[in-house]
């Protein structure tokens, strides 16, 4: 690394110096290493990539706004990747731009259609814009049905109940426990719609199960 930086360095070495940066988590070198190649070299024949990377060190770096350029600066260029959709998204996210963030992980979920994090997020997305129909179109298909995660078994409960469909949001709960019958959030989400549907006996006993699984799986303190 040291006798690429002898004399003036190209390009290539300040891209090498970028990445080693990142393998160390030195994310702030890392952009400004890349941020000086695009600047030597805007024409470079790796350009949408080192794009993509300098809005990635960005972001990790904790410069949000600064970040969400740089990687639209490396979609416009070209970067066709799954991961500038994904970074793009969370970085958007985190400046409440959901409806941008929408829209990225929507490409995200063209590119990967079971993709688990973006269904996820986009779920939490549509919550949050009250949008209740669009999380159920989203997530309650027959081919993600035997995917789904915690979170979305709780956002599809969830919108079911805020619909007034506790018959839905009952049976996708019931799902969801089944298959993660540790999750004590999804047991008190099906607790509480079995209450509004006036089984409060069939309630308690679905907390006590609950409750039970997790005490039984505490991990006893060291003697």
């Amino acid at each position: 690394m040291k006798a690429k930086f002898t004399g003036t360095p190209n390009a290539d070495a300040l891209n090498d110096l970028g990445i080693w940066f990142g393998e160390q988590k030195n994310y702030t070198c890392a952009a400004d290493a890349f941020a000086t190649s695009l600047q030597l070299d805007p024409k470079q024949n790796d350009m949408p990539r080192i794009a993509f990377m300098f809005g990635g060190s960005l972001y990790l770096a904790g410069d949000t706004k600064e970040a969400i350029a740089a990687l639209r600066e490396a979609g416009k260029f070209g970067f066709r990747d799954i991961k500038l959709h994904l970074l793009l998204a969370e970085a958007l996210d985190t400046t409440n731009a959901t409806a941008d963030a929408e829209a990225e992980w929507r490409a995200v979920l063209e590119i990967d259609p079971e993709y688990a994090d973006a269904l996820d997020a986009l779920s939490n997305d549509l919550i949050t814009d009250t949008d209740d129909q669009g999380v159920i179109t989203l997530l309650d298909t027959a081919r993600l049905k035997p995917l789904w995660t915690v979170q979305q078994c709780s956002n599809l409960g969830l919108v079911y109940a805020r619909k007034g469909n506790l018959a839905e949001a009952s049976r996708v709960l019931r799902d969801g426990l089944n298959t993660y019958p540790d999750s004590l959030p999804l047991a008190e989400k099906l607790a509480d719609v079995l209450t509004q549907m006036g089984k409060k006996d069939e309630a308690a006993q679905v907390l006590g199960i609950a409750r039970q699984r997790q005490r039984g799986s505490a991990k006893p303190d060291a003697p």
